[in-house]
Protein backbone atom coordinates (compact mmCIF):
# COMPACT_ATOMS: atom_id res chain seq x y z
CA UNK A 1 0.00 0.00 0.00
CA UNK A 2 3.05 2.45 0.91
CA UNK A 3 6.66 2.19 -0.69
CA UNK A 4 9.04 4.99 0.54
CA UNK A 5 11.74 4.45 -1.98
CA UNK A 6 15.66 6.21 -1.00
CA UNK A 7 13.59 8.78 0.74
CA UNK A 8 15.72 11.95 1.15
CA UNK A 9 15.25 15.36 3.33
CA UNK A 10 17.54 18.14 4.07
CA UNK A 11 16.52 20.70 5.79
CA UNK A 12 18.42 24.32 5.13
CA UNK A 13 19.83 22.40 1.86
CA UNK A 14 21.20 25.99 0.19
CA UNK A 15 22.61 27.67 3.24
CA UNK A 16 26.02 26.76 5.39
CA UNK A 17 26.51 22.77 5.25
CA UNK A 18 27.14 23.30 9.13
CA UNK A 19 23.58 24.25 9.52
CA UNK A 20 22.18 21.57 6.99
CA UNK A 21 19.48 19.51 8.83
CA UNK A 22 19.27 15.44 7.55
CA UNK A 23 16.09 14.44 8.73
CA UNK A 24 15.71 11.50 6.28
CA UNK A 25 18.41 10.15 4.98
CA UNK A 26 17.90 7.55 2.29
CA UNK A 27 15.19 5.69 4.34
CA UNK A 28 13.40 2.77 2.03
CA UNK A 29 10.25 1.82 3.84
CA UNK A 30 7.49 -0.94 2.43
CA UNK A 31 3.90 -1.56 3.89
CA UNK A 32 1.58 -4.16 3.21
CA UNK A 33 -2.09 -3.26 2.55
CA UNK A 34 -4.07 -3.26 6.16
CA UNK A 35 -0.87 -3.09 7.90
CA UNK A 36 -0.68 -1.27 11.33
CA UNK A 37 2.81 0.52 12.08
CA UNK A 38 4.05 1.82 15.19
CA UNK A 39 7.25 4.61 14.77
CA UNK A 40 9.37 5.57 17.59
CA UNK A 41 11.99 7.45 18.21
CA UNK A 42 14.00 10.17 19.70
CA UNK A 43 13.43 14.22 18.95
CA UNK A 44 15.04 14.92 15.20
CA UNK A 45 14.65 11.32 14.71
CA UNK A 46 12.75 12.05 12.10
CA UNK A 47 9.36 10.86 12.58
CA UNK A 48 7.33 13.65 11.47
CA UNK A 49 9.43 14.31 8.92
CA UNK A 50 8.38 10.87 7.24
CA UNK A 51 4.62 12.03 8.30
CA UNK A 52 5.36 15.15 6.44
CA UNK A 53 7.08 13.54 3.18
CA UNK A 54 3.64 11.05 3.01
CA UNK A 55 1.13 13.75 2.89
CA UNK A 56 3.14 16.31 0.78
CA UNK A 57 4.21 19.23 3.29
CA UNK A 58 7.54 18.84 2.43
CA UNK A 59 8.81 17.54 -0.81
CA UNK A 60 11.63 15.37 -1.04
CA UNK A 61 14.73 16.17 -1.76
CA UNK A 62 15.64 12.74 -3.42
CA UNK A 63 13.21 9.33 -3.83
CA UNK A 64 10.14 8.64 -4.72
CA UNK A 65 6.58 7.77 -3.07
CA UNK A 66 3.85 5.45 -3.41
CA UNK A 67 0.67 5.14 -2.26
CA UNK A 68 -1.04 2.11 -3.42
CA UNK A 69 0.61 1.83 -6.73
CA UNK A 70 0.46 5.21 -7.58
CA UNK A 71 3.68 7.29 -7.69
CA UNK A 72 2.78 10.71 -5.57
CA UNK A 73 6.10 11.99 -5.43
CA UNK A 74 5.07 14.93 -7.22
CA UNK A 75 1.56 15.33 -5.94
CA UNK A 76 0.83 18.76 -4.45
CA UNK A 77 -0.43 18.26 -0.43
CA UNK A 78 -4.60 18.97 -1.52
CA UNK A 79 -4.24 16.55 -4.45
CA UNK A 80 -2.88 13.76 -2.11
CA UNK A 81 -5.21 14.57 0.15
CA UNK A 82 -8.05 11.97 -1.23
CA UNK A 83 -5.50 9.28 -0.42
CA UNK A 84 -4.67 10.03 3.44
CA UNK A 85 -6.37 10.41 6.96
CA UNK A 86 -4.31 12.45 9.18
CA UNK A 87 -5.02 13.06 13.02
CA UNK A 88 -2.57 15.71 14.49
CA UNK A 89 -1.73 15.74 18.27
CA UNK A 90 -3.17 19.11 18.76
CA UNK A 91 -7.29 17.78 19.18
CA UNK A 92 -8.02 21.64 17.92
CA UNK A 93 -6.37 20.75 14.33
CA UNK A 94 -8.78 18.30 13.06
CA UNK A 95 -12.04 20.06 13.76
CA UNK A 96 -13.65 23.57 13.34
CA UNK A 97 -14.59 24.82 16.98
CA UNK A 98 -17.34 26.85 15.80
CA UNK A 99 -19.38 23.98 13.89
CA UNK A 100 -21.63 21.67 14.72
CA UNK A 101 -20.95 17.75 15.89
CA UNK A 102 -22.52 17.24 12.41
CA UNK A 103 -21.27 19.86 10.40
CA UNK A 104 -17.96 18.55 10.60
CA UNK A 105 -18.77 15.36 9.98
CA UNK A 106 -20.57 16.77 6.55
CA UNK A 107 -17.52 18.09 5.85
CA UNK A 108 -14.92 15.18 6.36
CA UNK A 109 -18.03 13.11 4.29
CA UNK A 110 -17.68 15.69 1.31
CA UNK A 111 -14.13 15.77 1.53
CA UNK A 112 -12.46 14.77 -1.57
CA UNK A 113 -15.84 14.94 -3.61
CA UNK A 114 -17.10 17.28 -6.27
CA UNK A 115 -18.45 20.49 -4.46
CA UNK A 116 -21.78 22.34 -5.47
CA UNK A 117 -23.33 25.17 -3.72
CA UNK A 118 -25.65 22.70 -2.22
CA UNK A 119 -25.46 22.59 1.66
CA UNK A 120 -27.54 20.52 4.13
CA UNK A 121 -27.62 17.39 5.77
CA UNK A 122 -30.06 14.40 4.65
CA UNK A 123 -32.03 11.88 6.80
CA UNK A 124 -29.41 9.28 5.50
CA UNK A 125 -25.90 11.16 6.51
CA UNK A 126 -27.89 11.92 10.27
CA UNK A 127 -28.10 8.12 10.73
CA UNK A 128 -25.10 7.33 9.62
CA UNK A 129 -23.44 9.87 11.95
CA UNK A 130 -25.43 9.08 14.88
CA UNK A 131 -24.13 4.94 14.12
CA UNK A 132 -21.06 6.10 14.08
CA UNK A 133 -20.62 8.00 16.92
CA UNK A 134 -22.39 5.22 18.94
CA UNK A 135 -19.16 3.28 18.10
CA UNK A 136 -16.92 5.77 20.20
CA UNK A 137 -19.31 5.04 23.32
CA UNK A 138 -19.00 8.60 24.52
CA UNK A 139 -22.53 9.81 24.48
CA UNK A 140 -21.73 12.46 20.85
CA UNK A 141 -24.58 10.41 18.55
CA UNK A 142 -27.00 12.15 20.81
CA UNK A 143 -25.33 15.48 20.69
CA UNK A 144 -24.96 16.26 16.84
CA UNK A 145 -26.11 20.05 17.00
CA UNK A 146 -23.48 20.59 19.75
CA UNK A 147 -20.62 22.64 18.61
CA UNK A 148 -17.28 21.05 18.86
CA UNK A 149 -15.16 23.59 20.66
CA UNK A 150 -17.40 22.98 23.94
CA UNK A 151 -16.63 19.40 23.95
CA UNK A 152 -13.28 18.11 25.54
CA UNK A 153 -10.13 17.27 23.91
CA UNK A 154 -10.22 13.42 24.30
CA UNK A 155 -13.73 13.64 22.89
CA UNK A 156 -13.02 16.56 19.66
CA UNK A 157 -9.74 13.76 18.74
CA UNK A 158 -11.95 11.23 19.50
CA UNK A 159 -14.31 12.73 16.28
CA UNK A 160 -11.27 13.73 14.01
CA UNK A 161 -9.89 10.51 14.12
CA UNK A 162 -13.51 9.38 12.97
CA UNK A 163 -14.00 12.12 10.28
CA UNK A 164 -10.27 11.10 9.47
CA UNK A 165 -11.62 7.13 8.52
CA UNK A 166 -15.53 8.36 7.35
CA UNK A 167 -14.20 7.78 3.91
CA UNK A 168 -11.64 4.78 4.30
CA UNK A 169 -8.68 5.89 3.34
CA UNK A 170 -6.02 4.43 1.49
CA UNK A 171 -3.64 5.28 4.40
CA UNK A 172 -4.20 6.66 7.83
CA UNK A 173 -1.69 8.87 9.58
CA UNK A 174 -1.47 9.37 13.57
CA UNK A 175 0.59 12.26 14.31
CA UNK A 176 1.01 11.67 18.43
CA UNK A 177 -2.73 11.92 18.55
CA UNK A 178 -2.71 11.05 22.28
CA UNK A 179 0.25 13.08 23.48
CA UNK A 180 -1.92 15.87 24.63
CA UNK A 181 -4.44 13.68 25.89
CA UNK A 182 -4.12 12.57 30.19
CA UNK A 183 -3.45 9.23 30.68
CA UNK A 184 -7.55 7.72 31.03
CA UNK A 185 -8.13 10.26 27.93
CA UNK A 186 -5.37 8.71 25.46
CA UNK A 187 -6.56 5.16 26.95
CA UNK A 188 -9.66 5.69 25.51
CA UNK A 189 -8.82 7.39 22.27
CA UNK A 190 -6.09 4.63 21.85
CA UNK A 191 -8.65 1.55 21.92
CA UNK A 192 -11.41 3.47 19.86
CA UNK A 193 -8.05 4.00 17.70
CA UNK A 194 -7.92 0.04 17.66
CA UNK A 195 -11.35 -0.78 17.17
CA UNK A 196 -11.63 1.34 13.85
CA UNK A 197 -8.56 0.54 12.59
CA UNK A 198 -8.79 -3.30 12.90
CA UNK A 199 -12.38 -3.39 11.61
CA UNK A 200 -12.22 -1.76 9.04
CA UNK A 201 -8.81 -2.64 7.62
CA UNK A 202 -6.90 0.22 7.52
CA UNK A 203 -3.62 0.37 6.66
CA UNK A 204 -1.94 3.15 9.55
CA UNK A 205 1.24 4.70 10.61
CA UNK A 206 1.37 5.52 13.95
CA UNK A 207 4.22 7.84 15.82
CA UNK A 208 4.24 7.88 19.28
CA UNK A 209 6.85 8.59 22.36
CA UNK A 210 4.97 5.73 24.72
CA UNK A 211 7.08 2.76 24.20
CA UNK A 212 4.24 0.50 25.99
CA UNK A 213 1.46 1.90 23.58
CA UNK A 214 4.37 1.32 20.64
CA UNK A 215 4.83 -2.40 21.71
CA UNK A 216 0.86 -3.13 22.45
CA UNK A 217 -0.81 -1.44 19.20
CA UNK A 218 -0.17 -2.32 15.53
CA UNK A 219 1.34 -5.32 13.55
CA UNK A 220 5.11 -3.99 13.10
CA UNK A 221 7.35 -1.22 15.15
CA UNK A 222 9.88 1.05 13.71
CA UNK A 223 12.32 2.83 15.58
CA UNK A 224 13.81 5.32 13.83
CA UNK A 225 17.43 7.55 14.52
CA UNK A 226 19.13 10.43 12.26
CA UNK A 227 16.51 9.62 9.38
CA UNK A 228 17.17 6.30 9.21
CA UNK A 229 15.66 2.78 10.47
CA UNK A 230 16.88 1.39 12.72
CA UNK A 231 15.04 -1.43 14.07
CA UNK A 232 11.99 -3.02 12.43
CA UNK A 233 10.21 -5.99 14.51
CA UNK A 234 6.53 -8.00 13.75
CA UNK A 235 4.75 -10.72 13.91
CA UNK A 236 5.52 -13.10 16.84
CA UNK A 237 8.67 -11.30 17.77
CA UNK A 238 6.88 -7.72 18.30
CA UNK A 239 4.32 -9.56 20.42
CA UNK A 240 6.79 -10.67 22.75
CA UNK A 241 8.99 -7.60 22.82
CA UNK A 242 9.11 -5.95 26.14
CA UNK A 243 10.13 -2.78 27.05
CA UNK A 244 13.46 -4.19 28.55
CA UNK A 245 14.44 -5.62 25.41
CA UNK A 246 13.32 -2.27 23.36
CA UNK A 247 15.42 -0.59 25.13
CA UNK A 248 18.48 -2.23 25.15
CA UNK A 249 17.69 -2.73 21.22
CA UNK A 250 17.97 0.95 21.07
CA UNK A 251 20.76 1.15 23.28
CA UNK A 252 22.59 -0.75 21.19
CA UNK A 253 21.96 1.09 18.01
CA UNK A 254 22.22 4.59 19.53
CA UNK A 255 24.60 5.64 22.48
CA UNK A 256 21.93 7.67 23.93
CA UNK A 257 19.97 7.20 27.55
CA UNK A 258 16.26 6.68 25.79
CA UNK A 259 14.37 7.30 29.03
CA UNK A 260 15.06 10.86 28.25
CA UNK A 261 13.37 10.74 25.10
CA UNK A 262 11.08 7.84 25.00
CA UNK A 263 8.36 7.77 27.31
CA UNK A 264 7.62 4.55 29.47
CA UNK A 265 5.05 5.52 31.41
Amino acid sequence: MLKVNNATKVFNLSGNIEDQKVALNHLDLSIKDGEWVTIIGGNGSGKSTLMNVISGVHPLDKGTIEIDGIDVTKLSEYKRAKYLGRVFQDPNMGTASEMSVEENMSVALRRGKRQTLAWGFDKKDREMFKKKLSILNLGLEDRLGQKVGLLSGGQRQAITLLMATLEKPKILLLDEHTAALDPKTAKIVLDITEKIVNQNRITTLMITHNMRDAIKYGDRLIMLNAGKIIVDISGEEKRNLTIEQLLHKFDETVEIDPSLILSNN
